[in-house]
Parts: C-alpha cells; sequence; structure tokens
C-alpha cells in the first residue's frame, strides 16, 4: 500500500484544494498536466486507476469552437464518461477495473483526415467518417509498493462516410495497447514509467495489421522528489513519440523540470518542458485555404503519394503554470494558469497545398521562422485560463473552465457562451 499512501500523499500537496482533477480542471490552470499528479494521468499511464479507486469522471464537453447565433442554444462536443472500479484482495492488495466511453485521444485522432479520395482531379466532398467506438479499457493492479495497469483504446467506423452515405471508401481506425508501472522508491521519491504502440489507418484499402506504415510507438516517465522546504516536489518529467500514419508521421521528444508547492488553502506548480519534432507528409495530403485536409489513396502509388515530401522541424520549448485556491467557502475554488511556447521551425517544401503548410496557403518555397501558440482563440492551446470549482463533501466535485472574454463583454445584449468546459468527478 505504499504507493497508495504515496499517492494519497501527493493528492494533497499536489492539490490540496481539489483531490482529483479534471480535464476543466487542467485548462483553467497551465493548459496541461505534465507536471500534476490527477486522474487524468490515467490515459498517459494505465497504472494509475490503482490511485483513484472507485472512482466516477465524466466531461459534458466543450464548447471551444461553437459559437451559436443569438436565441439558439447547441449542446457542447465531445462529452464522455467512466468508472474506476477496485477490489480489496487483503494484504494491503487490490484488483482495478476502468471503462470510458466516447472519449476522443486526440493525439491519435488528429492524423485522421478531414476528406479521403481515389483521385486528385474528382470532387472532393466525401468526409472522412467519424470514429463511433471511442472506448479505453484498463485493468490495473496495486501490490505492496508498485502499481501497474494496461490500457486499449479503440475507435473505428468503416462503411459509412462523414455525410452518412454508405461507402466501401470510407474507413477510419484507430488502436493504442499501452502499460505502466508507478511505484515508491523511498519516502521521498515515487516515479512514473509507461509505453506502448498504436495503430492508425483510414483510407478505402485494408492493409496487413503489422503494415510498418501504421505502427507507432511511445514512451513517458517522470519522477516526483518531496521538497520538504516548500510542501512540494521537483517533478522531471521525459517523453518520446514516434507515429506513423499512411502519407505521415511525426517524431516528437521532450524533457521538463517542473516545481509544485502547496500554500494555505491553495496550490501552485511551474514547469518548463523543452521539445524536438520533426512532421513529414507526402504529395498524398493536401490541405485547402480554411484548412480541411485531404487524403488521396491513389491505386497503383506509395501512401506518399507520387511528388517530393515535405518537412517540418521544430526545436523550442513551453512554460507553463497554474495556481488554485479556495476563497470564501471551503466548497468554492478559482483557478488561473496559462502557457507559452516559443520554437524555431525549418520548413522545406514539398507540394505547395501540402498539410504542413503553415499559412495555409500555397507554400511553395523553403523557409526559417519562429512558431507560438494561439494567443486567444479559446482552446486548450491558447495563453491563459481561468475557471472554478465547486466541492461537496469530498465526494461530488464539478469544475469548469470559463470563457476567456466573459468580463469584457456586454451584459445587456446576451452574447456568447459563458463556460467552455464543465467535467465532474464523483468518488464512492
Amino acid at each position: 500500500m505504499k504507493t497508495l499512501r504515496f499517492a494519497v500523499a501527493a493528492a494533497a500537496v499536489l492539490g490540496c484544494v481539489s483531490a482529483f482533477a479534471t480535464n476543466a480542471r487542467v485548462e483553467s490552470m497551465g493548459k496541461n498536466s505534465t507536471f500534476i499528479m490527477d486522474d487524468i494521468s490515467i490515459f498517459d499511464n494505465p497504472a494509475n486507476i490503482s490511485l483513484y479507486p472507485n472512482f466516477l469522471i465524466g466531461e459534458l464537453g466543450h464548447y471551444e469552437t461553437l459559437n451559436p447565433e443569438q436565441g439558439f442554444n447547441q449542446d457542447p462536443l465531445d462529452p464522455w464518461f467512466g468508472g474506476i472500479f477496485s477490489l480489496d484482495i487483503g494484504g494491503g492488495n487490490s484488483l482495478s477495473i476502468a471503462g470510458v466511453l466516447n472519449r476522443k485521444e486526440e493525439r491519435l485522432l488528429k492524423y485522421f483526415p478531414d476528406k479521403i479520395s481515389r483521385s486528385v482531379t474528382t470532387p472532393l466532398d466525401g468526409k472522412a467518417p467519424v470514429s463511433v467506438t471511442n472506448f479505453d479499457g484498463f485493468l490495473g493492479a496495486n501490490f505492496s509498493n508498485k502499481a501497474v495497469g494496461l490500457h486499449i483504446y479503440i475507435a473505428h467506423q468503416d462503411g459509412l462516410d462523414g455525410n452518412g452515405k454508405i461507402s466501401n471508401d470510407a474507413l477510419v481506425s484507430a488502436l493504442q495497447l499501452d502499460g505502466g508501472i508507478n511505484f515508491e522508491l523511498s519516502n521521498n521519491y515515487a516515479i512514473e514509467v509507461s509505453g506502448g504502440a498504436a495503430r492508425i489507418q483510414y483510407g478505402p484499402r485494408d492493409r496487413n495489421f503489422f503494415d510498418g506504415d501504421l505502427i507507432s510507438g511511445f514512451a513517458n516517465a517522470r519522477l516526483f522528489s518531496r521538497l520538504q522546504a516548500i510542501g512540494g516536489h521537483l517533478i522531471p518529467v521525459a517523453a518520446f513519440r514516434t507515429m506513423n500514419a499512411l502519407g505521415r508521421d511525426e517524431l516528437d521528444a521532450s524533457l521538463g523540470l517542473g516545481v509544485d508547492a502547496a500554500f494555505d488553502r491553495g496550490f501552485f506548480w511551474l514547469g518548463l518542458n523543452g521539445f524536438y519534432n520533426v512532421q513529414r507528409a507526402g504529395s498524398s495530403w493536401t490541405q485547402d485555404a480554411s484548412g480541411i485536409s485531404t487524403y488521396h489513396d491513389i491505386v497503383g502509388e506509395t501512401p506518399w503519394g507520387a511528388g517530393s515530401r515535405t518537412r517540418l522541424w521544430q526545436f523550442g520549448g513551453t512554460i507553463s503554470f497554474g495556481i488554485e485556491r479556495n476563497i470564501w467557502w471551503d466548497w468554492f475554488v478559482l483557478r488561473v494558469g496559462g502557457q507559452k511556447t516559443i520554437s524555431y521551425a525549418d520548413y522545406k517544401a514539398g507540394n505547395p497545398d501540402n498539410v504542413l503548410c503553415p499559412s495555409r496557403i500555397s507554400c511553395s518555397e523553403d523557409g526559417n521562422y519562429f512558431i507560438t501558440n494561439p494567443v486567444n482563440d479559446g482552446t486548450r492551446n491558447d495563453n491563459v485560463g481561468f475557471g472554478f470549482g465547486i466541492n461537496i463533501e469530498e465526494k461530488l466535485k464539478v469544475d469548469a473552465t470559463v470563457a476567456e472574454d466573459l468580463v469584457f463583454r456586454n451584459p445587456f445584449q446576451g452574447e456568447g457562451r459563458l463556460i467552455s468546459r464543465i467535467s465532474a468527478t464523483y468518488s464512492f
């Protein structure tokens, strides 16, 4: 039970006003969970399901890209829910099982095209299918001072395109298998290590299951080192991903260092993550001026197409922070956080209309430039976030991300959205 005791203690320090995190909490308090021990980390390391026994989690969806007209309502995008259930088998050991339905794993699904075509010259009006299975399954165990876990993710649709038409050319599929371990090295150190593989496929043709053009691999690690002086932790992290899909690939490696600290009724964290990223895409991938991507599966050509390949190389870093504090009442918490990314990019042009073209307008020349994250588009990738949480008897916890332009609106016009994401957890 040492790992479980460490996790409980870490939760008390890492999130002393909210023992569990949600996407809304992360989004409003620094935009990423790289340096936070939280329940969202089960999707990075499945061993962590043993640290959150008998636990429900869900999300009403997000409203980032929706802007309905005045007088109209629209449900948020991509709601999901799931639960973790544990069984005490005696001797401080336990077994856990978990499942999550309808969650989109964007680290895989971002490689899916918006459209799929068999020809370069025919009209490109066939939308790619939207995956409908979207299932996460977990198995875990906690033995003495070690928690281990396995995870599978399945997102699939075949035979029905994005326009709702039956089509043999319609196929998108993502499968991920991974495992991890979380254990206490000593009273002051705990380490997490995880890794796995994924298979990404789209387009009209079935391919061998172990086709090298479809298989990806990844690994993550982080260490929590207790700092008694500040009541927090020093947190080094490392991650590596080599992703392969038809006609494109990506290599991403990162190293980071963060710190967290607890204070009266609050919690603060700060981290710096450096990264090296290389993406390539063939002439089989195109993109129009509005950012709609198309994969062209041409008979007789390789998945990369007939032309030269486009390459986008980046080297840079992201600095981020988050802070939260209970105010007025013990059950109410305010959060704020932000991030800033700066990277140097080198672009080698192939197809002028390639999906990697940063301007979405024909990129026919090589070039060097700097890249930063969006400043104020209201998404999880932009600079700042703000939100609040409600804690009901340490059981039900509801977190919300507040729309960033809320305080600048005219309240008499009834404009825009008030909240961009709502997440909730319940422990029993």
